[in-house]
């Protein structure tokens, strides 16, 4: 047990080091709270994890935690020179999109299962920081997209097709009232 809490620790300071904006504020906490940057990390993480088995707001803070630091990081990708991490970061929000897409059809199924808003946080955490989203691209969604690509196309044609029409005929209509 003490070695998984010396891994755990270790992989918060490597965590403290990749992102400074992170270190600097929690280093504030810190010094106002008298507790080491660590084992306040290690608090937060515990009281979170908590919150989102069994406290009130927990699918709110579940996604809250799942969009504002991977679109903190995609910001962060784009205004970058390196063109990797933009493609990390395209492929979590496809794989975030299609999570989103099975869990809005699925809700009255996934709200029975107990801790589910901690099963998804994790999912979630999962996905950004062990590269869990290329895996799940690569293995599930590039495959079905790839074999369903022409009949996408198209759909989307036919759609954009219609959304001409759509968009002519609204303007036929303003031009005959003036």
């Amino acid at each position: 047990m003490a070695a998984h809490v010396g891994k755990f620790r270790e992989r918060i300071e490597e965590f403290l080091n990749k992102y400074p904006a992170v270190d600097e504020v929690v280093g504030k906490a810190s010094t106002a709270t008298k507790v080491s940057k660590v084992n306040l990390i290690m608090g937060v993480i515990g009281f979170t994890a908590v919150w989102l088995a069994i406290g009130y707001g927990a699918p709110f803070l579940c996604d809250f935690i799942g969009f504002v630091f991977p679109a903190y990081l995609s910001f962060k990708a784009v205004e970058s020179a390196d063109t990797r991490d933009d493609t990390q970061w395209l492929t979590y929000w496809i794989v975030y999109s299609y999570f989103g897409i099975l869990e809005f059809f699925s809700d009255y199924l996934l709200f029975w299962i107990p801790f589910y808003s901690l099963i998804k946080c994790s999912f979630l955490l999962w996905m950004v920081n062990y590269d869990g989203a290329s895996l799940i691209y690569t293995r599930f969604i590039r495959p079905f997209l790839q074999q369903k690509e022409a009949a996408i196309d198209q759909v989307v044609d036919q759609v954009e097709d219609v959304a001409d029409k759509l968009d002519d005929f609204v303007e036929d209509i303003h031009n005959k009232d003036d």
